[in-house]
């Protein structure tokens, strides 16, 4: 990350421009937050992406742009946008708790006094395994429905020999069902080396590949807690697929597959969560595709592997009643 240019003989500093944050990912509620700097390294309509020392990114939004788990919303005017209200890339960012008086030679100090707290990881109940499994086969449908043409999707019917598989869901279509396997059965180091093929395959910001991943993590780490799999086994599972992606991925997608293991999820991932696992799930249909309709195929890559993932743990609930 660069580091900001200090002001000259006989400059003075650069005055800082002021913003307040109206709400804010409770998972960047932490000490690294109030104290780190960033720059800007992504300016787009309503969003900006923010690289930070530590290597991972926040992501500053308008006020109507739900949030990422890494996410803060900031006050600009309603019609405004993230490049109007002044950000360039390179320019500096404090964030902070306050009005931050020691802020230094920045270009921005975005205050996160007063901003609600938003909780990235949804609540997760019980559910029997065979209702559980009804609503992810109403999650398969909607997907099929109405996910995006040019992502993963064809995962969800086909195979690697699958003549209509094209671009990089025919690359993925092997990796992706070999991390399937081999997280079914504990296989850590398969798990990782298939983890690396599928980390950063696809274009965009988030490849579909990361995208697939965060989502295969995601499942296990909430579907596994809702269906009461053993932790640990979990995690040497989602560890092991965070380990090998680590090379390929986006820095964003990077950063999403870390809040991912950890159950912390976009807002959109958020609320099909919370139908998923509610006490009835009278909402679920309206939530997934709220999800698919995320970017133009990460809702939907996502989607697929969080369904293939929360397969591969019903074929290891299986495994371990035959063993």
């Amino acid at each position: 990350m660069p580091a900001a240019k200090p002001p000259g003989p006989g400059e003075s500093p650069r005055a800082a421009r002021g913003l307040r944050a109206v709400r804010v990912s409770r998972a960047l509620r932490d000490p690294e937050a109030g104290r780190a700097r960033a720059v800007v390294v992504g300016v787009h309509r309503r969003v900006c992406h923010l690289g930070r020392e530590s290597g991972r990114w926040v992501i500053l939004s308008a006020p109507d742009v739900p949030l990422a788990p890494n996410g803060v919303a900031i006050e600009i005017t309603p019609a405004g946008t993230i490049a109007e209200a002044g950000f360039r890339v390179g320019q500096t960012v404090a964030l902070g708790p306050g009005a931050l008086a020691d802020g230094g030679d920045v270009d921005w100090l975005v205050s996160l006094a007063g901003a609600a707290s938003w909780e990235p990881r949804p609540r997760v109940r019980p559910v029997p395994p065979g209702e559980l499994d009804r609503r992810l086969s109403v999650t398969r449908a909607a997907a099929l429905a109405d996910g995006a043409c040019e992502s993963f999707l064809p995962l969800l019917w086909a195979t690697g020999a699958d003549p209509f598989l094209t671009g990089a869901a025919r690359m993925a279509s092997e990796p992706a069902r070999g991390l399937g396997v081999a997280a079914a059965g504990g296989d850590v180091r398969s798990v990782a080396g298939a983890a690396s093929r599928l980390a950063g395959l696809g274009p965009g910001l988030t490849p579909s590949g990361d995208d697939f991943l965060a989502g295969f993590a995601a499942a296990w780490t909430l579907v596994g807690a809702s269906l009461g799999f053993d932790g640990a086994e979990r995690r040497r599972v989602t560890h092991a697929l965070v380990s090998g992606a680590r090379a390929g991925a986006s820095p964003l997608g990077r950063v999403w597959l870390e809040h991912a293991v950890r159950g912390e999820l976009p807002e959109p991932m958020t609320r099909f969560a919370a139908a998923l696992f509610a006490a009835e799930a009278r909402d679920l249909g309206p939530a997934v595709r709220a999800m698919l309709a995320v970017g133009a195929s990460s809702g939907t890559d996502w989607t697929v592997g969080f369904l293939l993932g929360a397969a591969a743990l019903a074929d290891s609930r299986t495994g371990a009643r035959r063993r």
